[in-house]
């Protein structure tokens, strides 16, 4: 039959002194430690000399059940049991102890769940409660099974109880610490992972070869990676803080066109081009992107992508060329029969022609000007196969300074006719070089015509073209300067276009520097110009020696 514990009276202390003297030993004690409880347990079995002890703990979802065997000195734990009636129940839903001094057969069924292998004929059960503010709180219970003297005594069942609100107290705060502990190093982990993050994000900021940065409202730079902080010639960690505007571009306001308080008010992507001129004054083009950061559906932040596009644009213009190229080449091809044959039939009469007529007679210049035109157009035509075609280029080692000077020889009459000072700054120790002596040939032609027009569209100035070759490292070099008119800094750019010329009309097809550009460029070399308007021009062709 289930009753209260009687009240205490007094009675000899000597088990409550044990009692004080285990809790005080708990009190050193991990009671998160099954080897703890099983301890504790031995020792209250001990004390109260009962057949066994037992401890159920309410463990949030899963309930947990000690139980110790005096007599075959072990421990048998049982998890996530869950009682739904019986003694134990009533001692933690009432919250004060039950004695049962003797049970019958019929009430084994409400030990089952306690111990199905254990026969428990007496029992005192002392619930561990917890006195919070407001509203207690049981961690489980505390039960001496089986008394050898029969009934515990009032001082017995009194220093049970203390013992049971005590333990209570310490396994409660044993659990809180262990909850801590794991709570912590959750907490460490995360904290872990969080730098691991920051710090793996940092890399691939400052790695990416493109300048990004991020700024608040009021354009102060939040972050800078190490690629526009570079280009500021600044580190990063002294631009932060700073006006974006100001560290980057020197202004005192926000830069024109600059669409970041656009993407603070609209809370979308922007995007805009911007150019600029290096120390060479070349142009640089720059794509410049703004993204917004939300927070709570606001943009506290944005941030700045600036991506230097100068090579694609460079890439697309090729690309142009390349296509304006092909097109020259159906051109040339369809148009290239139908030229040759009259122009061979030209030649052909003018050379017969030439034979018949008397050297001294007046005609022989007529006609040795109808072969010169008709090489001419000739060599236009041979000049458009050759870019609708791939020509067979073979490399010979070959004496640079020989190429310049036969070319010379095919220009000698039209430098003299039109009174041109050549001045040649051949380099005599200059090593040969693998070239096609014919395509270079074609190129120096090229660039000495050039040289001679550009003179004659300056009539009033001096008449002079400088012809220099010399080596620098692995490379030859060629140079023809000149005196003439120039070449405005708009137009230099386009030179090397097929079909552009700033000749008038019938005295030029746009062709010769474009054919004398891609020849160099098949020598893997270089064609670069020179130009000041109003003080002539230098082209220099490098040859790698190798």
């Amino acid at each position: 039959m289930n009753r209260p514990a009687p009240a205490p009276s007094p009675r000899s202390s000597e088990p409550g002194s044990r009692c004080l003297e285990l809790i005080a030993s708990l009190a050193r004690q991990d009671l998160s430690s099954s080897e703890t409880l099983e301890w504790m347990l031995a020792e209250l079995q001990t004390i109260f000399r009962s057949q066994a002890a037992a401890l159920y703990l309410l463990n949030h979802d899963d309930h947990m059940l000690a139980l110790w065997d005096g007599r075959a000195k072990k421990m048998h734990w049982n998890y996530q049991v869950h009682l739904d009636s019986g003694p134990v129940v009533d001692s933690l839903s009432q919250r004060h102890s039950i004695w049962l001094a003797y049970c019958d057969r019929d009430s084994q069924s409400l030990w089952k769940d306690v111990s199905p292998s254990f026969k428990v004929t007496s029992a005192f059960i002392a619930p561990l409660v917890i006195d919070e503010e407001r509203q207690p709180n049981s961690t489980g219970a505390l039960l001496l099974l089986n008394g050898r003297t029969g009934e515990l005594d009032e001082a017995d069942q009194s220093a049970v109880e203390q013992f049971a609100a005590v333990a209570a107290g310490l396994i409660h705060n044993a659990s809180l610490l262990q909850r801590l502990q794991v709570a912590n190093a959750d907490l460490e982990l995360s904290r872990w992972q969080l730098i691991n993050s920051r710090n793996t994000l940092r890399t691939l900021f400052d790695s990416l070869p493109i300048s990004m940065y991020i700024v608040d409202s009021g354009y102060r730079i939040v972050s800078v990676n190490q690629h526009r902080a570079q280009r500021a010639g600044v580190p990063p960690q002294e631009l932060v803080g700073k006006k974006c505007y100001e560290a980057f571009f020197g202004r005192q306001s926000p830069c024109p066109g600059c669409k970041v308080h656009e993407t603070f008010l609209n809370k979308q992507q922007t995007h805009r081009l911007w150019k600029q001129w290096d120390q060479e004054r070349a142009p640089l083009e720059w794509e410049i992107d703004s993204y917004p950061i939300m927070t709570d559906q606001q943009v506290n932040q944005v941030i700045v992508i600036e991506q230097d596009v100068t090579e694609k644009r460079r890439l697309e213009a090729s690309l142009i060329q390349s296509e304006k190229l092909a097109a020259v080449g159906q051109l040339a091809a369809g148009i290239a029969h139908e030229i040759n044959n009259p122009l061979t039939a030209i030649l052909a009469n003018a050379q017969m022609l030439a034979r018949e007529i008397d050297p001294d007679d007046d005609r022989q210049e007529l006609v040795e000007m109808i072969h010169m035109a008709g090489a001419q157009a000739a060599q236009v035509v041979r000049n458009l196969l050759d870019l609708a075609r791939k020509e067979q280029y073979r490399f010979e080692y070959t004496d640079i300074n020989r190429t310049i000077q036969s070319a010379l020889q095919l220009l000698h009459h039209e430098i003299v006719a039109r009174d041109i000072d050549l001045v040649l700054e051949l380099d005599p120790e200059l090593p040969k070089a693998p070239c096609s002596p014919d395509h270079l040939q074609g190129v120096w032609i090229n660039l000495v015509s050039n040289a001679i027009d550009a003179i004659d569209a300056a009539p009033d100035g001096p008449r002079q073209v400088r012809i220099k070759s010399g080596r620098q490292g692995d490379e030859i070099f060629v140079s023809v300067s000149d005196t003439g008119e120039g070449i405005p800094q708009h137009r230099l750019n386009r030179i090397f276009e097929p079909f552009y010329t700033s000749k008038a009309v019938g005295r030029g097809t746009g062709l010769g520097l474009s054919v004398c550009h891609r020849i160099i460029k098949q020598h893997e070399g270089r064609l670069l110009v020179d130009s000041t308007e109003g003080m002539g021009a230098t082209f220099t062709a490098w040859l790698p020696l190798n």
